[in-house]
C-alpha cells in the first residue's frame, strides 16, 4: 500500500481558487456561453493524407491543438481523419508507423485537407497525392501541406501565383526542381484556399493560426497553454535562427558578408568582392570570420557551398556535375574531392551512409 504519510493533501486536492483552475474556469463559461463557440453542432473536419517518411513531429503538432480545443470546450469543434495512397499503416521518417483510417481512393468531403510528407518521394507517390489534394480542393475544402507537402501542392498546380512555403532545409532542392516558384522563408503561409507550412512545431503555431480566426485569440491562446506552447507566432517569423545566432556575433560586417556569399552560392563571388560588398577590408574580414568562426572566410564560404550540395543530393535526382555546378564547383573533380573531406563519403548516391 502507497504511504501518504508525507503527501500533501493539496497536491490531490487543489484549491478551487488555484490561478490554473480559476483560469480554466473562466475560459470553459466564456466558451459556453450562448454567443461562445460551442453553440453550433457543427464541427470542421480535417483530412490528414500521411506520405511513406512524413514527419511525426509535424503531424501531431498539427492534430494536438485540434485535441485541446475539443478537450477544453467539452465536445467535438473539431474532427479530423487520417488517409494513406493504400490505406495501409503509414511509416514516418522515424521508423515508427501508424494505422490510417482510410485510402485516399475513398472520397470524404472535409473542410481542410493537408498532405504531410518529407522531400524524397517518387513520382508514382506524388502523382496520385497530387490528384488527391486537386480533388479535395475543386470539392472546396481549403488544402496545404505540412513539411516537404510542398512538392505535392506544386505537382498539382496549386501553387502557380501563390505565397507559400515548406521546410526550409528542402528549399534548395525545389527551387531547383521548381524554378519558377518562389517558397517564401517563413512558418507558415495561409490565404483563403491554400495553406502552407514548413512543419515541425510551425505546424501547432498554423493550426493555433487556423482556431483564432474560427474562435478568437484567447481561445487559441488557451491552446496553446495546455500544449505548453507559451508563444502564439503569426506566421512571417523565419523558421530558422537568425545568421547573428549562427555566427555567434552581432557584427554587423561579419552578418552582411555571410549572407552575401549565402546569396551567391552558384555564382561564386571572391574574397574581395565580398568584402567590399561587406564594407570591410580584405584583412579586416579575414580577421573577423577567423575570430567568430575559427575558418577563413573562404573556408566559411566553401562549407556553406558543400551544405548545399548536401541538400541537393539528397533531395533532388541531379547528377553530380549539376550538383558541382549549382553549388559554385569548376568540376564534378572539385566538388567531390571537398565533399569526401568535409563529411567523410563521396556524394556518390551508393556511397552515402544511410
Amino acid at each position: 500500500m502507497k504511504d501518504n504519510t508525507f503527501e500533501d493533501p493539496k497536491a490531490r486536492h487543489p484549491s478551487p481558487h488555484s490561478p490554473c483552475l480559476t483560469r480554466r474556469a473562466a475560459s470553459l463559461r466564456a466558451y459556453n456561453s450562448d454567443t461562445g463557440i460551442v453553440a453550433s453542432s457543427n464541427s470542421k473536419k480535417f483530412l490528414f493524407l500521411l506520405m511513406p517518411g512524413a514527419s511525426m513531429l509535424s503531424f501531431s503538432a498539427a492534430v494536438e491543438p485540434l485535441r485541446m480545443a475539443n478537450k477544453l470546450c467539452m465536445r467535438s469543434i473539431y474532427s479530423w481523419q487520417t488517409v494513406s495512397l493504400d490505406g495501409k499503416p503509414a511509416q514516418f521518417s522515424n521508423g515508427m508507423t501508424m494505422a490510417v483510417d482510410a485510402s485516399s481512393q475513398r472520397m470524404s468531403t472535409a473542410d481542410f485537407a493537408f498532405v504531410v510528407a518529407g522531400s524524397e518521394l517518387s513520382a508514382e507517390q506524388e502523382k496520385p497525392a497530387a490528384r488527391w489534394l486537386y480533388n479535395r480542393y475543386r470539392s472546396g475544402a481549403r488544402v496545404g501541406s505540412l513539411g516537404g507537402g510542398a512538392h505535392i501542392l506544386a505537382r498539382s498546380g496549386l501553387l502557380d501565383d501563390r505565397v507559400f512555403t515548406l521546410h526550409w532545409e528542402d528549399q534548395p532542392g525545389f527551387r531547383e526542381r521548381y524554378p519558377f516558384l518562389d517558397p517564401e522563408d517563413r512558418l507558415f503561409c495561409a490565404d483563403t484556399k491554400i495553406i502552407t507550412c514548413g512543419g515541425g512545431m510551425a505546424a501547432a503555431d498554423l493550426i493555433m493560426h487556423l482556431v483564432a480566426a474560427d474562435f478568437g485569440r484567447d481561445f487559441a491562446v488557451s491552446i496553446s497553454e495546455m500544449c505548453v506552447h507559451f508563444c502564439l507566432r503569426q506566421g512571417e517569423e523565419r523558421p530558422q535562427s537568425s545568421m547573428s545566432t549562427i555566427l555567434g556575433s552581432r557584427n554587423p560586417h561579419l552578418i552582411a558578408a555571410a549572407q552575401v556569399m549565402s546569396a551567391n552560392l552558384e555564382n561564386v563571388l571572391s574574397m574581395d568582392m565580398v568584402a567590399q560588398k561587406s564594407c570591410v577590408s580584405r584583412r579586416q574580414l579575414e580577421r573577423l570570420f577567423k575570430t567568430y568562426t575559427g575558418k577563413s572566410p573562404a573556408g566559411f564560404y566553401r562549407d556553406l557551398r558543400l551544405e548545399r550540395g548536401r541538400q541537393l543530393l539528397r533531395d533532388t535526382d541531379y547528377k553530380i556535375i549539376e550538383i558541382s555546378v549549382a553549388c559554385g564547383f569548376s568540376s564534378p573533380t572539385s566538388f567531390s574531392r571537398s565533399f569526401r573531406k568535409k563529411f567523410g563519403f563521396c556524394p556518390n548516391r551508393t556511397e552515402r551512409p544511410q
